[in-house]
């Protein structure tokens, strides 16, 4: 399975010279990612299940990776941790996952960081389904469960004619 830096490092190596992208909307550029693979195909596409944190979904290893940039743009890929010389990615090429990149970026790339987190707010979202059943005070590290976000992107999937699982 593909770790959230893949999928956030394919966001800046493809576009991050041409729009300016924060680690806040790179957070939410993931897990839409996730969350249409989820809705479409019934599978999650990264390894690890996004948090519900105040400003929208997060990955906790994509926070860990990108904490130190803050709100600053960033434009260069991440390694997985200071020791490491790799930058990991997803490759350019016709596969699924490659075209999800692109479609995403299609779909949310023109939105800012905060229009993003606006959108994962909304009602029926399920940040928003988990914030309200914690009363706005969700404990930290609560994961937003897979079948959770399957059927929220499955239903806009279905709402706008795309195939889904």
């Amino acid at each position: 399975m593909t770790m959230p830096i893949q999928v956030s490092n394919a966001f800046i190596e493809r576009y991050g010279q041409q729009s300016p992208l924060t680690h806040m909307k790179l957070q939410k550029l993931v897990f839409y990612t996730n969350g249409w693979n989820l809705g479409v195909t019934g599978r999650p596409l990264v390894n690890e299940r996004a948090q519900v944190w105040r400003y929208g979904p997060v990955f906790r290893s994509l926070y860990d990776a990108l904490t130190g940039y803050g709100n600053q743009r960033i434009d260069q890929p991440s390694r997985l941790n200071p020791f490491s010389l790799e930058t990991p990615t997803i490759a350019r090429d016709n596969s699924p996952n490659s075209q999800l990149i692109d479609w995403i970026w299609q779909r949310y790339g023109g939105f800012s960081a905060v229009a993003l987190s606006e959108q994962t707010h909304a009602p029926g979202t399920p940040w928003r389904l988990i914030a309200e059943q914690h009363n706005f005070a969700v404990p930290f590290n609560t994961d937003m469960p897979d079948d959770l976000v399957q059927a929220y992107f499955a239903q806009l999937a279905r709402t706008e004619g795309i195939v889904a699982a």
